[in-house]
């Protein structure tokens, strides 16, 4: 449930591997573009929906195949009218996709294609959707274009697209619509209301996937809601029953975890939509459809807090970077607070297990995901102690973040913990010569009282409940 006092540090340890930045990347960058011309755009959607009435009447037109174009928009810009620009955007970068897939093959010179393109394919504005993903600001696309049926070159291929001009990238998979088979589903009676069968291939389009010995991650386009997912898929014991019964009163950890998740909602706390059981090679396997969180920048798209805070915070003056460890930590005591209520305590709390990502309004928002939560009766300060040791860790991983594996990480925590206060700040500048990145005038001195916080939160433990812990941070300058 929780570490021993005696290992203050020890959940700290990872796997998990942040790559150095390159060279040449610059910091991150807001760039931000005027107003589209309202008379422009009448004129344009109006001149392009006659070309697509001629296109759907040409003798031509039982030549094309439709397919599905999915996209991912990373972007530092900021427009006044986004989804506009974008449809307009979405275009021009179709089109270069497609000329970068289709030139090594059946094409020869780059100006072959763009004699021959409309002979190739056709997209249309109005088969262009831009939207949020739900609960964030992340933008997608979807697009329906027409390709000739001679290209069979990119059956589901995914490409890299890059506006550097602007700053905006594109992550695009391809799909021929009939290509996305639909398998039988069969309805299950009441008593095994858990259990679905190919409910996955059915909803579901695999944009990616992480695949692990006993669970996979996939980012997933739910064709129905026009929106983009995570599903997680955990492989469960081979005894497992799928009755209702059998799942109610089940004590599986995995099915707890979903029945748990699927009762909350709180703007810092992972959504579940929905979770259900699939029979697989005869196995059972649990799915959950989960909110969609990733940091949509275009510089790197961080998956987790740690990485968020390598590639963005790391090159933050002072000011700036203090401000966002405060706002981070109290939106993480806010869903800490609403998840105590709930008696629900968290078994693998740490900065991998946290999601960041930016709301519609643009504004910074972390979640707390995989965290293996429990309901239970234990002591509130035993679980109290442990949470305020990991958030005295984690305020040490937001002042600065080493790339590479965790052990580099795990030496500064140690160091810093096992060191006279006053004794460490040089010890720490000097293991701080190690991260390329950092902001040029940054020293540990300059995040005093942040680090006297750790030292009171994680060796002291001089703070009893959350709401005190929250207001001294709120106090810090």
């Amino acid at each position: 449930m929780y570490q021993d006092n005696s290992e203050h540090y020890e959940f700290i340890n990872s796997n998990l591997v942040i790559e150095e930045i390159p060279e040449e990347i610059e910091n991150d960058k807001v760039i931000v573009q005027e107003a589209a011309d309202e008379n422009k755009i009448k004129v344009i959607l109006g001149n392009n929906q006659k070309l697509k009435q001629e296109f759907l009447i040409a003798d031509n037109f039982s030549t094309f195949t439709q397919v599905l174009v999915i996209s991912t928009i990373n972007h530092n810009c900021y427009y006044d009218d986004p989804f506009f620009h974008y449809i307009l955007m979405m275009t021009k970068v179709i089109r270069k996709a497609l000329r970068r897939m289709l030139v090594p093959t059946c094409i020869k010179t780059k100006e072959e294609f763009i004699i021959k393109q409309n002979n190739l394919f056709q997209c249309f504005y109005q088969d262009i959707n831009i939207g949020f993903i739900t609960s964030t600001g992340q933008i997608k696309s979807t697009a329906f274009i027409y390709v000739h049926k001679t290209i069979r070159e990119f059956v589901i291929k995914k490409i890299v697209i890059d506006q550097k001009q602007e700053r905006v990238r594109f992550l695009m998979h391809f799909f021929k619509i009939e290509n996305i088979i639909k398998i039988p589903y069969v309805q299950q009676d009441y008593k095994n209301q858990f259990l679905k069968t190919n409910k996955f291939k059915n909803e579901f389009i695999i944009l990616s996937e992480e695949i692990e010995t006993h669970q996979s991650l996939f980012q997933v386009y739910k064709l129905v809601d026009d929106q983009i997912y995570f599903v997680k898929r955990i492989h469960l014991r081979a005894n497992f029953s799928s009755s209702f019964m059998n799942v109610f009163n089940t004590k599986d950890v995995y099915i707890n975890i979903a029945k748990i998740l699927a009762s909350l909602s709180h703007p810092n706390v992972i959504r579940l939509y929905d979770w259900w059981i699939e029979i697989l090679n005869f196995q059972p396997y649990l799915f959950m459809q989960i909110e969609y969180c990733i940091y949509p920048r275009y510089q790197c798209q961080a998956k987790n807090l740690l990485s968020y805070s390598y590639f963005y915070m790391n090159p933050m003056p002072h000011k700036q970077k203090q401000k966002h460890i405060q706002d981070i930590i109290l939106q993480i005591i806010q869903a800490l607070e609403f998840l105590k209520l709930r008696k629900i305590h968290l078994i693998d709390f740490k900065p991998e297990n946290i999601m960041v990502t930016i709301t519609v309004t643009g504004d910074l928002q972390v979640v707390l995901a995989d965290f293996n939560p429990q309901i239970t009766n234990q002591k509130q300060q035993s679980y109290l102690d442990y949470t305020f040791q990991a958030l005295g860790t984690l305020i040490l991983h937001l002042i600065l973040t080493f790339p590479g594996d965790a052990t580099l990480r795990n030496n500064y925590i140690t160091k810093f913990l096992n060191s006279k206060f006053e004794e460490s700040f040089a010890l720490l500048d000097s293991l701080a010569q190690k991260v390329k990145n950092r902001n040029r005038e940054f020293s540990f001195q300059l995040y005093k009282n942040l680090l006297l916080l750790v030292k009171s939160i994680v060796t002291d433990s001089h703070f009893h409940d959350f709401h005190e812990l929250k207001t001294t941070i709120e106090k810090i300058n």
